[in-house]
């Protein structure tokens, strides 16, 4: 959730403060990592490929443990931002897989690199991903570390826009991100606001895929070291492993009749979304899962009950192995020759415009309908009545809704962008738009976003037990 103060006398009218009380950001519903995967068939060889994965250790320290290190930092707009420099070189930037070297991104005070206090990482040794969301942007760098007062030492900044559908092979085919399967990654972790917030609807999930990894050696390639993939990733970075094992960017799926219910509750809420969406292969390391740290969230891991040998410890006599796991059809493998072909980047939704605005006094309590009527804007769109967040709505360039006081000053932007209209204040005495009469059914007002006190930094998430392999 955002809280965004919006300001008549700025052209867009809009200024942003972030809520550190959010799920992590997520892409538009019909996004693969959306997909319910309960009634698909595994693949014809899952039996196989998961046999072999656990003759070879299964997850990597040979249970399924979560990493908590990953932090997702909200960026305001007009955050301060750092240009990138090409680390170890230049010419050891991934190219043209990531954003050109000299490219910027929002990086605000508060920022935090992965398992680190503020931006300064290791990024000879460490993964060092730096995770910022801004709006509908989200910016990811791999092997991130501040250098100097503007600057930012990456390997990689992957830009996403939250608010459109990829591709099968999401950026490009052979191309990286800051993860090695090309993934984006804070899509595809979990935090404990969200899990909380499952654990309050019966039998809920956390309606999205959820990263996870392995070791390199126990991921699948081909004689001769030839590497392969499977979509939805589009990268392989260092799988040496034998043939008839998982490749990267596979889906696996939680068996239906795994006792979840001998599970703490929040734990549940993260097996039902491995049953229902899935895990995908993202990267190489030891440590199987991967979470938000709960620096920036107001529920915390010990609070709802998890740790991270939750799943391996919790119910001894059924932890979760690879063997609970089947692997899902996702496509045929693709041998990778790292000769990445950047995808086209898809357009961005247009801005609302044309708002119009009239009121109606309503009797007997006096309140004011405000009904709004604009064109264009993105599938969905927030409603603000000064400044203040009213509600988030699917876009039928309509909105019917009571003010209780003053009609106020109403702008519609994109949904969690700066795309706006103009901000529009309505008489008291016009007339509804004609176009609204009797079209847009009543909408009660919304509960106001607010801001969380600052919390707490997270404590102990357990680290990888070594780097990555090479993107």
């Amino acid at each position: 959730m955002r809280t965004m103060v919006i300001a008549a006398a700025l052209l867009a009218g809009v200024t942003c403060t972030a809520s550190q009380a959010a799920p992590p950001p997520r892409f538009t519903s019909d996004a693969v990592w959306h997909q319910d995967i309960r009634l698909q068939r595994p693949h014809a060889n899952s039996r196989t490929m998961i046999s072999t994965l656990a003759g070879l250790g299964g997850f990597g320290f040979g249970r399924m443990q979560i990493d908590f290190g990953l932090q997702i930092v909200h960026a305001v707009p007009g955050a301060p931002t750092r240009s990138i420099v090409g680390f170890p070189t230049t010419g050891d930037y991934y190219s043209p897989d990531c954003e050109p070297v000299g490219s910027t991104m929002p990086v605000p005070a508060n920022a935090a690199i992965e398992a680190q206090p503020g931006l300064a990482c290791d990024n000879n040794n460490e993964d060092c991903h730096l995770l910022v969301v801004q709006g509908n942007r989200l910016y990811e760098a791999y092997r991130a570390n501040a250098s100097g007062a503007g600057g930012l030492q990456a390997q990689c900044l992957a830009v996403w826009k939250l608010d459109q559908r990829y591709a099968a092979d999401n950026r490009g085919e052979h191309c990286t991100s800051a993860d090695a399967a090309g993934f984006p990654i804070a899509p595809l972790l979990f935090n404990a606001d969200e899990v909380y917030a499952a654990m309050q609807v019966a039998n809920g999930d956390l309606g999205h895929a959820i990263r996870f990894i392995l070791p390199n050696a126990r991921m699948a390639s081909r004689p001769g070291g030839v590497k392969v993939y499977v979509h939805p990733a589009s990268h392989a970075g260092g799988p040496s492993g034998p043939a008839n094992s998982v490749p990267y960017g596979s889906r696996l799926r939680l068996r239906a009749n795994f006792p979840v219910a001998s599970y703490p509750p929040a734990a549940r809420v993260i097996l039902r979304t491995l049953q229902r969406y899935g895990m995908v292969l993202a990267d190489g390391g030891n440590i199987a899962l991967t979470a938000e740290s709960d620096r920036y969230t107001t529920h915390k891991w010990d609070e709802i009950g998890i740790d991270s040998r939750i799943f391996d410890q919790a119910v001894p006599g059924a932890p979760v192995r690879v063997q609970d796991f089947e692997v899902m059809r996702t496509g045929p493998q693709i041998v990778e020759t790292y000769d990445c072909v950047r995808n086209a980047e898809p357009d961005s939704p247009s801005a609302p415009a044309n708002l119009v605005a009239g009121v109606t006094d309503i009797d007997p309590r006096q309140a004011l309908r405000v009904s709004l009527q604009w064109t264009s804007g993105a599938a969905r769109v927030d409603v603000y009545r000064n400044g203040t967040h009213v509600t988030t709505l699917d876009n039928a360039g309509r909105y019917s809704g009571l003010a209780r006081d003053t009609p106020g000053s109403w702008t519609v932007c994109n949904a969690d962008t700066m795309l706006c209209t103009a901000a529009v204040t309505p008489s008291a005495t016009a007339p509804e738009p004609a176009a609204l009469r009797r079209t847009a059914p009543p909408v009660a007002a919304a509960r106001v976003r607010t801001v969380p006190a600052a919390v707490r930094p997270g404590s102990g998430g357990v680290r990888r037990g070594s780097p990555t392999a090479p993107h």
